[in-house]
């Protein structure tokens, strides 16, 4: 079974006029292990429905003492606005342990440059991941292009400042800002040529090992992941993540849509689920009141993560699984459809 975690609100820091940071310690004090880069999954009950919300760390771990959410106010966004006008130090909220994919696995003794990209509020899970190679890639170049509105919408401005006066050798902080508040300077949108050029001017080492992570709206990602493709980055030197959520994609087609059997080993738990097209694994479990991971249900966060152990499986969608991923087995159970009676572990 996943961890589930109350953690108590221990200080609430203002980053902008529409975003907090949320600083959270459990009980115990004991920070969970996790990576940078990765999220917590929040359960929330208003009026008795179940809400569950994904919020990156803005936190990195072995650096920052507590964790740290930090949450930009979503328009009509009904969890963002109950934490950003009525949650209050000491509140408790309920979590599970920290997930994600879209994570930075160190090489402290290697030379190579490490590309973030971030927009708006995808920076929060940017920030977590440059604070962490910074300190712990001693020999890696570090270049971020962040784009955003104005300086005020800027999040974690003045630290990245000071990252950047820091390790002045190592990280650059190219400010990427569309309306700037003087009208001297100029509106910088990132776009395709642009950001060839900014990543070819910011290749020290060796283009094989080039490691790039970007996060945003989905029009940022779509032209950052086309150029990198573009430019002949492979799909393992390559990691995105969504903050805003789509709507549910449409199940596959299937020759035999009949019942299929699913095993799910879960821990030391054995559940025996038939899923029923055009269900999902994870939607035919939760039915059964088998409390499986999720977050999303939309193939984009990778909360609900398994391993196909026997059989075969149709996904919907997948935005998180490389095709190394899939060759392991990996698979999604919120866009998973099996074609066959299958097996599958909860990882």
């Amino acid at each position: 079974m996943d961890e589930i975690l109350n953690l108590k609100i221990i200080a609430i820091i203002p980053e902008t006029r529409d975003a907090s940071s949320f600083v959270l310690e459990p009980p115990d004090q004991q920070t969970p292990a996790y990576k940078p880069g990765q999220f917590l999954t929040f359960i929330f009950n208003f009026k008795g429905r179940e809400i569950r919300r994904s919020y990156s760390l803005s936190s990195a771990p072995g650096i920052d003492q507590h964790l740290s959410i930090t949450v930009k106010r979503v328009i009509n966004g009904e969890v963002s606005r109950w934490l950003l006008e009525q949650a209050r130090p000491g509140d408790i909220l309920t979590a599970i342990a920290p997930k994600g994919m879209f994570v930075l696995e160190p090489e402290p003794d290697k030379y190579r440059d490490i590309i973030l990209l971030a927009a708006g509020s995808g920076i929060v899970p940017v920030y977590s991941i440059l604070k962490y190679a910074l300190r712990n890639e001693p020999r890696s170049s570090i270049t971020l292009a962040y784009q955003n509105h104005s300086e005020k919408s800027t999040l974690f401005r003045s630290d990245l400042a000071t990252l950047q006066e820091q390790y002045v050798d190592r990280f650059r902080w190219i400010d990427f800002v569309s309306t700037p508040l003087l009208e001297i300077n100029p509106s910088q949108r990132l776009n395709n040529e642009m950001l060839e050029n900014l990543i070819l001017e910011n290749i020290s080492f060796n283009f094989s090992d080039t490691r790039i992570f970007v996060c945003g709206p989905m029009s940022f990602m779509r032209m950052c992941q086309f150029t990198v493709f573009l430019m002949s980055f492979n799909e393992t030197q390559f990691r995105k993540e969504y903050f805003a959520i789509p709507p549910l994609p449409a199940p596959p087609m299937m020759n035999d849509p009949g019942p299929k059997q699913v095993l799910i080993r879960q821990g030391n738990q054995l559940h025996y689920v038939s899923v029923a097209y055009p269900k999902t694994i994870l939607q035919s479990a939760l039915d059964l009141g088998i409390a499986l991971p999720y977050s999303c249900k939309t193939g984009r966060c990778g909360a609900c993560l398994a391993t196909c152990k026997i059989g075969k499986l149709e996904m919907s969608d997948n935005e998180v699984l490389t095709e190394k991923d899939l060759e392991q087995g990996l698979v999604l159970t919120c866009v998973a459809h099996p074609v066959t009676d299958v097996e599958i572990s909860l990882s």
